[in-house]
């Protein structure tokens, strides 16, 4: 079918996960269709910003428009006159506050932003279950349809072979809890592992209070700070790691590990959040047997040091794993089935 994907105009150079997903979206569609990006501050634009999206969709015909949520939420006008002239839908890779890590009033006037573009939309898209129960719970939302990341086929990691390699592959913002995982770290330094940190640093300030808090707890020459990471340079990252660590506060799906076990890497990620759901489901059933990790909490550093003290210790638990994930690696289903299953709904929105 024909269509149109909205999507952030952003640095190619640094992608996060939803720019990775609607990637590969396009590039997997089952019909033809018009990348469209948007320039702007997203999920803040300014008037300008608003006014090009806008005049963007008025000249874009007939056929169906898919926005990315962190555009389309953020400009429930534009989605409402988009609606008018066409089937409108809008993929939701996390909501607004939870992605900005937004509090009090500006959390409440992005939700209210949010809440208003979500209602005008023909369809909503999101990556997993548990988003869509999010976004229930938040706005109301039924029929919200699931269309969770697929996995490309991958060689396997082979690991570091020599001392443990661990991964946390995440922007540098207080979202992804960087800061949990360094104390708990530093309670296991009489064990020997090495941390490498990749991902871009869109907070500077963040980034800066990480750095410091590294060499504050003696950790500088355990820790590498590898920044954004794309292409060969992130293969070659992913062939040397263990385990990778996601401990996000919010993750709507959290595609890392998906790529993880699709290297046959193992994942530690924090429990209700919708990264156990990448971590413990494949298709649209709970997975048999040992899990290829573990979700727990992190909203202190002691139940991430308990389960990464075991993984270190027990060669066991590692080789359970391991294993594991390598059973994922050849269950995990590819992005065609992604894209069919967003192009189908999109198909069935009535005029």
């Amino acid at each position: 079918m024909r269509a149109t994907l909205v999507v952030p105009d952003r640095d190619r150079s640094a992608p996060s996960g939803g720019d990775r997903y609607d990637a590969r979206l396009a590039d997997r569609w089952p019909g033809r269709i018009t990348v469209l990006r948007a320039p702007g501050s997203w999920p803040v634009p300014d008037e300008a910003d608003v006014r090009s999206l806008a005049a963007a969709l008025g000249s874009a015909g007939a056929a169906p428009v898919l926005l990315d949520g962190l555009v389309g939420c953020a400009v429930p006008e534009v989605v409402e006159a988009s609606a008018a002239a066409r089937p409108t839908a809008l993929l939701v890779h996390s909501t607004l506050s939870a992605g900005a890590g937004a509090q009090g009033s500006e959390a409440a006037g992005l939700d209210a932003r949010e809440g208003r573009a979500l209602r005008a939309a023909d369809l909503v898209v999101t990556t997993s279950r548990w988003s869509a129960t999010d976004l229930r719970d938040r706005y109301g939302l039924t029929g919200v349809v699931v269309a969770r990341p697929g996995a490309d086929p991958t060689p396997v990691a082979p690991g570091s072979g020599r001392t443990p390699r661990l991964l946390v592959l995440a922007a540098l913002t207080p979202v992804k809890n960087h800061a949990v995982l360094l104390p708990a770290l530093a309670g296991l330094r009489d064990r020997p592992w090495h941390l490498v940190l990749a991902g871009p640093a869109p907070d500077r300030h963040a980034a800066d209070g990480l750095l410091a808090e590294v060499a504050r707890l003696g950790l500088t020459d355990r820790v590498t700070w590898a920044g954004p990471l794309t292409g060969a340079e992130l293969e070659r990252v992913w062939r040397r790691t263990d385990l990778l660590v996601h401990p996000s506060r919010s993750e709507t799906w959290g595609m890392v590990v998906t790529e993880a076990l699709a290297h046959g890497i193992p994942a530690v990620v924090t429990r209700g959040t919708g990264a156990q759901e990448a971590l413990t489901h494949e298709a649209d059933a709970a997975v048999d047997g040992p899990l290829p990790g573990a979700a727990v909490r992190t909203d202190d550093p002691g139940p991430l040091a308990e389960v990464l003290r075991l993984w270190l210790d027990d060669a066991a638990t590692r080789a359970v794993w391991r294993e594991a994930a390598l059973t994922r690696r050849g269950r995990q289903p590819g992005w065609d089935r992604t894209a069919r299953t967003v192009a189908d709904a999109l198909a069935q929105v009535q005029r």
